[in-house]
């Protein structure tokens, strides 16, 4: 996916499938959880940048209940992105998921190599059904026959 719909923190104005504030091509530099622990706000570790590459569909929990058993089922959701596959830039063969709420709490703190760009809306009328026009009246769409007039 090259946005992420329906999340949690996304653009506003009109913004009908809620695309996210993180990008495909983001560029990060992750830090580790002591980063996240230190009492006093530890120093952060620029070297290795990650580049996000795509945004992975997700499994909600709990979210369906079964009328037959009433148990609560999971569910596999297409466009639900909680997760997302970053790539580093320093050796490139090393691939992982992370959690879009790291993403943006590294955005937060200017953990980016240049500021990110909000991700482009996508074509919201090409989704949206067409109207079917009213049907003409059956003198209309008679169609007359026009005579050759020899000069």
């Amino acid at each position: 996916m090259l946005r992420q719909y329906y999340a949690q923190r996304c653009r506003g104005g009109d913004n009908p499938l809620r695309v996210g504030v993180i990008a495909v091509g983001s560029i990060y530099y992750l830090q580790d959880q002591a980063f996240f622990h230190d009492r006093y706000g530890g120093r952060s570790v620029c070297r290795t940048p990650w580049i996000v590459e795509a945004f992975l569909n997700g499994t909600m929990g709990a979210a369906r209940r079964n009328c037959d058993t009433g148990l609560w089922e999971d569910v596999y959701t297409i466009g639900r992105s909680d997760m997302a596959l970053v790539r580093s830039l320093r050796d490139r063969s090393r691939v992982q998921e992370v959690a879009v709420r790291t993403l943006i709490v590294h955005d937060d703190l200017c953990l980016w190599k240049e500021p990110t760009q909000y991700p482009t809306l996508p074509d919201t009328l090409r989704h949206k059904p067409a109207r079917m026009a009213a049907p003409a009246s059956r003198a209309a769409q008679r169609i007359r026959p026009t005579r050759d007039r020899a000069a």
